[in-house]
Order: structure tokens, then C-alpha cells, then sequence
């Protein structure tokens, strides 16, 4: 159910929804696509082949976005999901480039848009139906407000997980040579460029993005290395398992409420499913039976039942 984290998945579901559902509500043959000597394709055949389970399941989908964007009309954050648009677009090479790749999935700049607006309207759902309020996220915003944006260059270690990495000896005195480099004023981010094995961010400089003490994926090693520097510095040679390290922090500031608080939500929903797998299920059928969700059709009805009871991924 939490959908939209990766690109297919965010496009996917109105993309079906767009396509399929059109055609399930035709008469007995409907409009023929394609007519020949052997015959024709209808609407009716099309549906009778994408069968029951998808149907339904599209439909389901499609109820679940209007559901949502009715109940929380005027309280996304509609600066937020620019931002998301942005960097979407920023991510696949520009907004052309960006289009394209949409319009090849039969699917326009403004339905991803209204996916991106589904994900934060299913976010306040989880919120709502946990009690997470304004006042709890500024909690969490009183930790984490403090940010950090780094960089690092990474030189791997062979590995059964990673065969082409140096052995330890080697990549330990690459990473000192290029720590003395840095030493003495050539640029960071070119070395990251031409050096780091983290493909990751390599491209960028070694880019990792802001973040916080208290909200991080690192490793125990780096985090305690990264964190205890200040603006423009740069950390020893660190070793962590996956290679040897050296760490910039480019920049830090004190972020504002406004600034964290989209993030903050988001992560306090996926905190929330990771504790209880079954918690949008459960949300879902609190705000379904408040907008009197139903269906006459057997199919559509056995799989909201399953997709309601936790029985069913829903999407």
C-alpha cells in the first residue's frame, strides 16, 4: 500500500487507473478498437481480458486517491510537492527529458503530480489515524532541526559483495593520498568525481544530502566521524565496511519547521508501517466506512474486503 517511493510505482496506479477503469463500465460490446476480416476488438473484450482481479484492483485504487484527496483538500503542502516535482525532474535529466519518459508510459506531468499529492495525502491518513499531530512533529523537529549537508569520498574494499574493490592495504593508501590532496587545496569535489566509488553520488561530487544527528542511515563509524565536524572541514581517512572514507561537511544550518515538516511526516508514516504492517489497512477502513465506501460488484467487493481486512496488499 505505501506506493510512490520508487519512480514505476508512483506512475503506475493512475496510470491503470486512467486506461483500465475507462473501459469497465462499457455496454455489452462497446467501441471496437480494431475491426478486421476475422473480427473485431471491443471494450468488452479488452476488460473480459485484463480479467476480474486487475479490474477490481485498479478500481480500488482509483477510490482510494479520491477518497483521499477529498479528505485532505487545502492540507497538502502544495510547496512540497513542487519541491518533489523538482528534484523528480532534476533526478531523470530536466523536465523535457523527464516528460518524455512519462509520456512513453501513456502518462502526463500532471497525473504524477497528483500521485505525488495522493502519497502526501495517504501520509496524513497514517498520521491522523496514529494521533501524530503538529505538536509531535515539532518534537521531532526540535531534534532534528540542527542539519548537516555532506560529502564523502568512498574507496571500496574487495568484498564477496563487492569483487571489484581494492584489497584493504591498497585502499587504505589511495584514500590517504587523496586525504593529503585535499590537505593541500585541491578540490573536494573533483576528487570525489574522478575517485569515489559510491556510484551512488560520485557524479556529484560526493553529494550526500542533508541530514541530521538524530536522522541518519549511516554506519556507526562514519555517522561519529561526520557529525563531530563543523562547516568546510574535513574528516580523517575513516574506515567503515564498506571501504575507507574521507568526509566533508559543506554546509550546516538550523532548518525552520516549515522547511522539515513534509519530511518529518513522511518519516513518522513509514515509522509507523514499519511498526505495524497492517496500520493503513486499518486506516483505510476507518475512512471508508466515513465516506461510505461500497461496491455491487462481487469481485471489486471480495477484494476491498481482503485489502481492508489485511489480507491483501491493496496495491
Amino acid at each position: 500500500m505505501y506506493i510512490f517511493k520508487k519512480f514505476k510505482k508512483a506512475i503506475l496506479p493512475i496510470a491503470l487507473s486512467s486506461s483500465v477503469i475507462g473501459l469497465a463500465g462499457c455496454s455489452a460490446g462497446g467501441t471496437k478498437y480494431i475491426s478486421s476480416k476475422a473480427g473485431d476488438v471491443t471494450e468488452k473484450d479488452i476488460v473480459e481480458s485484463i480479467g476480474a482481479s486487475q479490474l477490481s484492483k485498479t478500481a480500488t485504487s482509483m477510490m482510494i486517491q479520491k477518497v483521499l484527496l477529498d479528505k485532505y483538500k487545502g492540507k497538502i503542502n502544495e510547496k512540497a510537492i513542487e519541491e518533489q516535482l523538482q528534484k523528480a525532474q532534476t533526478q531523470y535529466g530536466g523536465k523535457e527529458k523527464f516528460e518524455q519518459l512519462l509520456k512513453q508510459q501513456g502518462f502526463t506531468l500532471d497525473k504524477y503530480k497528483d500521485g505525488l499529492k495522493v502519497k502526501a495525502a495517504q501520509t496524513l491518513l497514517i498520521n491522523d489515524y496514529n494521533g501524530v499531530n503538529e505538536d509531535k512533529l515539532k518534537e521531532s523537529y526540535e531534534k532534528n532541526k540542527h542539519q548537516y549537508h555532506l560529502a564523502h569520498i568512498l574507496i571500496s574494499v574487495k568484498s564477496d559483495s563487492n569483487p571489484n574493490g581494492l584489497s584493504d592495504e591498497d585502499a587504505k593508501k589511495k584514500a590517504e593520498e587523496l586525504h593529503k590532496k585535499i590537505k593541500d587545496g585541491e578540490d573536494f569535489a573533483t576528487l570525489a568525481k574522478e575517485n569515489s566509488n559510491d556510484t551512488a553520488n560520485a557524479s556529484n561530487g560526493g553529494d550526500l544530502g542533508w541530514s541530521s544527528k538524530e536522522d541518519n542511515s549511516f554506519v556507526k563509524e562514519f555517522k561519529e566521524a561526520a557529525y563531530a565536524l563543523t562547516k568546510d572541514k574535513v574528516s580523517d581517512v575513516v574506515k567503515t565496511s564498506f571501504g575507507y572514507h574521507i568526509i566533508k561537511v559543506l554546509d550546516e544550518k538550523d532548518a525552520t519547521f516549515d522547511e522539515m515538516k513534509a519530511t518529518l511526516a513522511e518519516k513518522a508514516a513509514e515509522e509507523a508501517v514499519k511498526k505495524d504492517s497492517t496500520v493503513v489497512s486499518k486506516a483505510l477502513k476507518k475512512l471508508f466506512e466515513e465516506y461510505n465506501v461500497k461496491s455491487s460488484n462481487k469481485d471489486v467487493e471480495a477484494y476491498l474486503k481482503s485489502m481492508l481486512e489485511g489480507t491483501n496488499s491493496g496495491q
